[in-house]
């Protein structure tokens, strides 16, 4: 099972499982938002999203915020409508006027709808109005007079008159059709105004020329209303038998209240009570109307509120739970990554445990054969000196040392080199004077006294220099070397043995060209 866990941690396997988590957590986030699927997933809200992240596509954002508080608007939900608009105003570039100027025209509409926020509708619209004429925007501007006046006609009458007056006069030069509308709005102002003919000539034009551009009704009762103030009772008969027949309460309050005029200026009280109590029914149920439209808008907009409260709650719970998945699959990788690294750190001591065992093994095996093979006595004398040098380094490696007080305890080479390894320090081995005696001896036995030749004629070499030459002389492996002299990258043996003659000694020839000079009385003798 280990095996099979350290195979899968593999460094070739490692990206699978990263490849494996990222899957995972696509997985989980999508299974998250897939449950429920509610406004803030359709496509005008993915169009916000992509126009939110992209700092060039800014006029797009602009209309995608104005789309979505028109969509927001038409649902019944004006706060929200406001909240886009605003957003949309907030977003739209100093030289944007189109849309800003169609944004400020949407939010003087809503602010219409609203109580005591004339002055800040009229404000929009005037801003709006300015914007359009900077595009040439005709059609637009006429829309914004039109609607400034019909806001100022209860608080600015005058003003209303004079906006309403332009937007007429600059719909009868650039698109007639358009002044009907405007004009049926005025008629109603200076009827109420006390002005009966200018309402009345206002009223009667639309009823002439354009009942078929205009789709209110309002205006044929402000010409049945005004020539009722005028006296022309007969006229006003003829106009409300011209008028379409009610489509709604409003218009059919307005019918009832022109004929109770009628009746009372003809002296027919009966028929004018008549009159008057079918205008009071109709009256108490738009006032009732209205009530129930209110409660069920609020109704609407509590239960929109709570619907947004659960959404939220939702997802919060649904990115806790995404956060934690995360986290769990981050610390999985991470385990993995460790657990392949101690593996492949493991193999790597236990290679160099096995290799210098069998060297120093090797090293004993060798001389102990040469021994029971030599005849030669002063060879024997030799060999038992470098052997004993040997057993003792073999001894040495397996003692561990520790602040400062000798505790000889037999401990794994694969701790000492773990040790090596990790603390990036080599094994706390001691080597007695004793076996620095005995190989120096053993080398200069077998040498003619090359170690103490350059001990003596080479200053410059310390006492580590003396002690590694000797070892390269015996032939000793670069691993056992390292271990004797506590070097800490396994090169610097190789390195030593290329530089030594030529940086420390300051000849200019090899390790082996020195020894061979040497031995054969090309350095001299001293």
């Amino acid at each position: 099972m280990s095996e099979f866990f350290y195979y899968f941690c593999g460094m070739k396997n490692i990206l699978s499982v990263i490849v494996v988590a990222l899957v995972l957590v696509a997985v989980v986030t999508g299974c998250g938002g897939m449950h429920r699927y509610d406004a803030r997933h359709s496509d005008i809200n993915r169009a916000l999203a992509y126009y939110r992240r992209h700092d060039g596509e800014r006029e797009k954002l602009t209309r995608a915020y104005i789309y979505k508080g028109a969509v927001m608007e038409e649902l019944g939900h004006p706060d929200s409508a406001m909240l886009y608009y605003k957003h949309a105003e907030a977003t739209a570039a100093p030289t944007d006027y189109f849309n800003l100027g169609y944004t400020k025209l949407r939010i003087a509409e809503l602010y219409q709808d609203q109580i005591s926020q004339d002055s800040s509708a009229i404000c929009k619209l005037k801003d709006a109005i300015e914007l359009f004429k900077l595009i040439n925007d005709t059609t637009l501007v006429i829309s914004a007079l039109g609607k400034l006046g019909a806001i100022c006609g209860d608080v600015y009458p005058d003003s209303a008159v004079k906006y309403l007056s332009q937007a007429i006069d600059l719909a009868k030069q650039f698109n007639p059709t358009l002044q009907y509308s405007h004009k049926s709005t005025l008629s109603g102002l200076m009827l109420f105004q006390g002005e009966y003919e200018t309402a009345n000539k206002l009223a009667m034009d639309i009823v002439r020329n354009g009942s078929g551009y205009c789709n209110e009704t309002q205006f044929y009762y402000y010409a049945a209303l005004s020539y009722v103030r005028l006296g022309h009772l007969d006229s006003a008969k003829y106009i409300l038998m011209l008028t379409p027949t009610p489509i709604d309460a409003v218009d059919s309050l307005a019918y009832y209240n022109i004929n109770a005029e009628i009746s009372r200026s003809e002296g027919n009280n009966q028929l004018y009570n008549k009159y008057l109590e079918a205008s009071k029914q109709i009256a108490i149920r738009i006032l009732s109307n209205s009530q129930e439209n209110s409660l069920i808008s609020e109704e609407k907009d509590f239960e929109k509120q709570l619907s947004d409260n659960k959404n939220i709650v939702y997802h919060q719970r649904n990115s806790i739970l995404n956060i934690t998945l995360m986290i769990a699959l981050v610390l999985l990788l991470t385990i993995s990554v460790i657990t392949l690294l101690l593996y492949r750190k493991i193999k790597v001591v236990s290679h160099e445990k096995s290799v210098i065992k069998q060297e120093l093994e090797s090293s004993l095996e060798k001389l102990k054969q040469q021994q029971l093979k030599s005849e030669n006595q002063s060879v024997s004398v030799l060999l038992r000196k470098r052997l004993s040098a040997i057993q003792e380094l073999y001894d040495s490696v397996r003692v561990k040392w520790t602040e400062g007080e000798k505790v000889k305890r037999i401990i794994p080479l694969s701790g000492m080199l773990k040790s090596l390894n990790e603390n990036k320090l080599l094994m706390n081995v001691e080597l007695s004077d004793s076996f620095w005696r005995k190989m120096m001896s053993s080398v200069d036995d077998e040498m003619d006294g090359i170690v103490s030749f350059v001990e003596k004629n080479y200053p410059n070499l310390s006492k580590d220099d003396i002690k590694l030459f000797c070892l390269l002389c015996a032939k000793i492996s670069p691993q056992i070397i390292r271990l004797c002299m506590k070097f800490d990258n396994p090169k610097t043996v190789t390195n030593y043995r290329s530089k030594i003659i030529k940086k420390k000694i300051g000849l200019d020839m090899s390790f082996d060209d020195f020894v061979e000079k040497y031995l054969n009385q090309e350095l001299g003798k001293v």
